[in-house]
This record gives C-alpha cells, structure tokens and sequence, in this order.
C-alpha cells in the first residue's frame, strides 16, 4: 500500500476503535441491539461484553496506529 492508503486505513481503525469504546462507555442502544452483541450479552453477561467490547476497540486503536505509521507484516 501507499503511504496515503495506510495513513487512511489506520485512521479509519483508529476511528472504529474509538467508538467501539464510546459505545461501551455509554452502554449505546444502537451497539448494544446488534445480533453478536446480543448473543455475547447471553454468553457472558452485559458488563463483562461491554469490557470485552472496549478491548476490542483498545485492540483495534493499536492497530491502527500500527497501520499508519507503515508497520507490515512480511510473509
């Protein structure tokens, strides 16, 4: 990828990351009447899925700021 494209798509994870964490944060309807959502509230319980959520947004910020500063993966 250019350094344009992961300068992009490392903003845009670090964008889903943020709200993923503000959702759970704020216990968000919208987040929280997804079907995976739902089926992970059952799984383990609200509070804990909402911690789970946060990490995955947590995980998904570094990822981002991974992305965009031109880290690869070399196969």
């Amino acid at each position: 990828m250019t350094p344009f494209q992961d300068l992009f798509v490392g903003c845009a994870a670090i964008i889903f990351g943020c709200l993923l964490i503000a959702g759970a944060i704020v216990e968000s309807a919208m987040l929280m009447s997804l079907i995976k959502t739902q089926r992970l509230v059952e799984l383990v319980g609200k509070a804990t899925a909402r911690w789970i959520i946060a990490g995955i947004g947590i995980a998904s910020m570094a990822l981002g700021v991974l992305i965009a500063s031109g880290w690869r993966v070399h196969w």
